[in-house]
């Protein structure tokens, strides 16, 4: 039987920057990694829309995602591989209702450092080409129908922007593997068919199954890396109602069109957030959307639908940025989110009912970004009993019995 120090589950970005970190921070054991895909990234981290933000009003989300997006701004340098960085910033624009709490968040990044700019609607409309902040050219009844309302201001964040996701957790690996006097050992195409405890509840070991068979691993800790299919895997390992995790599985599309006309400036817009949380992005010739589907139900199936974008997307936005109305649709995908129905925040740290038990899940969406600071911060609790970097305890899986969410204050 063959026994690891360490098994980590989920070959992602979240995996990645965890199974690196380790191995920098002086890591020396057996290291396995896991991953029911045929490479690297085949999972959620492929299907992101990889934006990174640190405008949020938690602490713990601003400081992993503005060290993340410091580390992701050298990562090519740093890692050897180009991973699309574009600091180009978010824009959310709001209606009075959500702009009237602007200035309470604004108290906030200010209190911890976070950059940003209050923008006035003249100034959103010179940041997207052809976007109009008023409504009063929209036919009344649309208006009515779509919900459309004034956009009477913006928040933008310069230290914002894009990344490949694909292309860090590609890196992590690389340098895993060819940087440090341990090589981490890869595995895909298998399925983790349960955890394994011993009497005390501590975790021992993995049933796994691949191409040549089941094969029983012992383990001495593991980190799950699994986003939705984490309840599903403790479940299959006899764990209790009480042991799992608030985690559901979401459905989340993203739409590819031709940019809204000629107009240069397209090409250098930030990720914008408009009507009813449809966020748009240029890449290259290319216009990528989205918008999540607040009813989505609880489950895996990831089919993909073009009318949505038809229906739910272009239907709005095309009375805001007219030019969309000619947009052609041209390909999407669909994915994963593991969302955390309590808080939607990540759940970080050891399963407090199962000793060595590893979790990095329940990202909600902001996996990507918070990813590469979450696995320094990770690597040392493994390493050396306690975080150092960032302290992480409040995104530990034990807030939700004790009733100590991570909720954000003022959405934006």
């Amino acid at each position: 039987m063959r026994r690891f120090d360490l098994v980590v589950v989920g070959a992602g970005i979240g995996g990645g920057s965890l199974v690196y970190n380790l191995l920098a921070q002086g890591f020396r054991g057996r290291l396995l990694v896991v991953d029911r895909g045929a490479a690297v990234a085949m999972g959620a981290t492929g299907l992101s829309a990889g934006g990174f933000r640190n405008l949020w009003t938690t602490p713990i989300n601003q400081r992993l995602c503005t060290h993340s997006a410091k580390i992701l701004a050298h990562f090519a340098e740093e890692m050897g591989v180009p991973i699309g960085f574009r600091p180009s910033g978010y824009l959310f624009t709001h209606g009075p209702e959500a702009w009237a709490r602007v200035p309470l968040a604004a108290e906030i990044w200010r209190e911890n450092g976070v950059r940003f700019e209050l923008l006035s609607p003249g100034e959103i409309e010179d940041r997207v080409p052809g976007l109009r902040c008023g409504i009063g050219e929209v036919d009344e009844e649309v208006r009515e129908f779509l919900g459309l309302e004034p956009i009477v201001g913006g928040v933008f964040g310069p230290d914002c922007g894009s990344f490949d996701p694909s292309q860090a957790a590609q890196g992590y690996f690389l340098r895993a593997q060819d940087r440090f006097p341990v090589r981490p050992e890869l595995g895909f195409g298998i399925e983790v068919l349960s955890l394994l405890f011993g009497k005390d509840g501590a975790v021992t070991g993995l049933r796994l199954k691949g191409p040549s068979g089941e094969e029983t691993v012992e383990a001495g800790q593991v980190a799950l890396c699994t986003g939705p299919w984490t309840n599903a895997l403790l479940q299959a390992s006899g764990c209790p109602p009480e042991e799992l995790m608030p985690v559901i599985s979401q459905k989340r599309m993203l739409f590819v069109t031709d940019l809204p006309g000629q107009d240069p400036r397209w090409r250098d817009i930030p990720l914008t957030i408009v009507d009813q949380g449809i966020y748009f992005k240029a890449e290259g010739d290319n216009l990528i959307l989205g918008k999540a589907r607040k009813d989505a139900p609880d489950s895996l199936e990831t089919t993909f639908e073009p009318d949505y974008y038809l229906e739910e997307i272009n239907l709005v936005l095309q009375e805001r940025i007219p030019a969309v109305a000619s947009c052609r649709l041209k390909s999407g995908w669909a994915g994963l989110y593991d969302t955390c129905t309590a808080d939607h925040n990540a759940i970080l740290g050891w399963h407090d009912a199962h000793a060595g038990l590893l979790l990095q899940v329940g990202y909600s969406g902001h996996g990507a970004m918070e990813s590469p600071a979450a696995g320094v911060c990770l690597a040392e609790l493994v390493l050396d009993g306690a975080y150092r970097t960032h302290d992480c305890r409040p995104l530990r899986g034990s807030r939700f019995r004790e009733k100590d969410l991570v909720e954000e204050r003022i959405v934006i």
